[in-house]
């Protein structure tokens, strides 16, 4: 089954399933279905090129570029959680909040249970958010937004209620290989975002939960007429979005050898900001990991970046945000292109 919507009748166009081009290889074809990644490689190119040549010392090394690795790495897992959410059709703004409590449950029973405990603690937190947050949305037809927004609330609040308003420090050694340490020659951060995206593409592109959940993105009032399990599809989206926000906690609290109910702040505008740069559709319906992925790593490098100009943190958020409405700018001028295309086609083939 294809998605209602008209704007997502191919699944070629969101990534649900391999581009084809027949016998032979049509550039324009190819560049018009990849417009987004092909954009995105060049401004990551543009990019770290001006700040290469402005700081070629400190930016241009390899000791950089592992840096922008494990910072974009832990990014693009919570980023990739976000996505089922969008391209369901909604969103989710309490996963930093639920990165800092999955942090502080999986630094409180890791230090008396051990480290596989405390894991598994951390991710039960993040499916619970993500469970709550599906609940609410599909089951009882709350907004989005209000719905994770008392998540946000109410996870941060049980985080400092947990951990006594401090930080929860002494994690095993062991934890290190979750983030802060490396698998052989690639960062621990890396091989975990890579790991996480295999599935997610899989999910995506290769079950009917993909499908399906890009199909009630489209359209979600068709999709349950065409017998879809809307509720249930809709409560696995956040799910995997809360448990993505788990990883991506348990990741971080790795890295900095800490616990802490505000580790994850300031990850809801970036995981959004991402997944929109790399054409996730905000409405639902469109958007593929590729992009996403692309839309991090540019995010990443422009981060590092400025904190290398030493641009004041203040001044960062303001371009962050800039860049954002760009994003959903272009998103918007993109899809009213796409829909005038199609309406000269149909009407190219009626007459």
């Amino acid at each position: 089954m294809k998605p209602a919507n008209p704007d997502t009748a191919d699944l070629n166009d969101v990534g649900t399933a391999p581009l084809t081009y027949g016998r032979g290889f049509d550039r324009r074809r190819f560049v018009r279905d990849n417009a987004v990644q092909l954009q995105l490689l060049v401004g990551i190119v543009v990019v770290a090129s001006v700040f290469s040549l402005l700081y070629p010392d400190r930016f241009a090394t390899i000791g950089n570029f592992e840096n922008i690795s494990r910072q974009g790495a832990t990014l693009a897992v919570v980023a990739i959680g976000q996505s089922f959410a969008l391209i369901v059709g909604g969103f989710d703004i309490s996963v930093g909040s639920t990165m800092g409590l999955a942090s502080t449950v999986g630094a409180l029973v890791m230090i008396d249970q051990g480290v596989a405990a405390g894991i598994a603690a951390g991710l039960l937190a993040g499916v619970a958010a993500g469970l709550v947050n599906g609940t609410l949305i599909a089951r009882l037809g709350v907004t989005p937004f209000v719905a994770t927004l008392g998540m946000l609330a109410f996870a941060r609040g049980l985080a400092n209620h947990l951990s006594g308003g401090a930080s929860v420090s002494g994690l095993p050694e062991s934890f290190g290989f979750f983030g802060r340490g490396s698998w052989g020659p690639i960062p621990a951060t890396v091989g975990m975002a890579a790991v996480v995206l295999a599935i997610a593409a899989f999910i995506l592109y290769l079950t009917r939960l993909g499908l399906y959940t890009y199909s009630i993105g489209g359209s979600r009032e068709a999709s349950a007429l065409s017998g879809v399990r809307v509720v249930r599809t809709e409560l696995l989206a956040y799910t995997i979005c809360g448990l993505l926000a788990g990883v991506g906690g348990l990741m971080l609290a790795s890295r900095v050898s800490v616990g802490q109910a505000s580790l994850g702040q300031g990850f809801e505008l970036m995981s959004i900001a991402t997944a929109v740069i790399g054409g996730v559709a905000i409405g639902g319906g469109i958007g593929r990991l590729s992009g996403v992925i692309l839309g991090v790593a540019l995010l990443s490098v422009l981060s590092t970046g400025m904190n290398i100009a030493q641009l004041s943190e203040f001044l960062q958020q303001m371009i962050t945000g800039v860049v954002l409405v760009l994003a959903v700018l272009i998103d918007r001028l993109r899809m009213r292109g796409a829909q005038h295309r199609r309406v000269e086609s149909t009407l190219e083939a009626s007459a």
